[in-house]
């Protein structure tokens, strides 16, 4: 039996049907999710529709979002709910920290603050920021928030070692 069709969801809910719906899609539509998830297509059809009141399960989406990291969008239904929550998700550096990089990378940071200056000069010039000249400067910020982590973890490795 399926859920009724007729809801009317509060609109944080249906920001996360959208999410669900568009972690479904990357994942290869409805039937292979329900594949992967060992349930049936009308249960994710239900789940990705925003005129019902089913949602995928914590593990269902954590499941699917493993299964699609690299896509775009990734990870859709966790960035949705962070930004709800008023968080920026940034995704961590893959580097191993040292406890002596920090020189570099702070080098690095000066050099990302410098492409993050260039960019908005370079796409105000005009007096008009279009789409993709505010998609450039989120890249360039994201670049700089991925720097400063990458610090911090260097920073918090020496503190460790310290401590021992």
């Amino acid at each position: 039996m399926t859920d009724r069709r007729d809801i009317v969801l509060p609109p944080d809910q249906q920001e996360l049907k959208t999410a669900c719906r568009a972690l479904v899609r990357a994942f290869g539509g409805q039937e292979a999710a329900a594949s992967r998830l060992g349930t049936r297509q009308q249960r994710i059809s239900d789940c990705i529709n925003p005129h019902t009141e089913s949602f995928l399960r914590v593990d269902e989406v954590a499941a699917l979002e493993h299964e699609t990291v690299g896509m775009p969008g990734h990870p859709h239904v966790l960035a949705t709910r962070a930004r709800q929550l008023g968080y920026e998700l940034v995704r961590t550096p893959t580097i191993t920290a040292t406890g002596k990089d920090l020189l570099m990378l702070f080098a690095q940071q000066s050099k990302e603050n410098s492409d993050l200056a260039q960019a908005i000069v370079e796409t105000t010039a005009d007096g008009i920021i279009c789409r993709a000249d505010a998609e450039r400067i989120v890249s360039e910020c994201d670049d700089i928030i991925a720097n400063a982590i990458a610090m911090r973890a260097e920073a918090r490795l020496i503190i460790r070692e310290a401590i021992r």
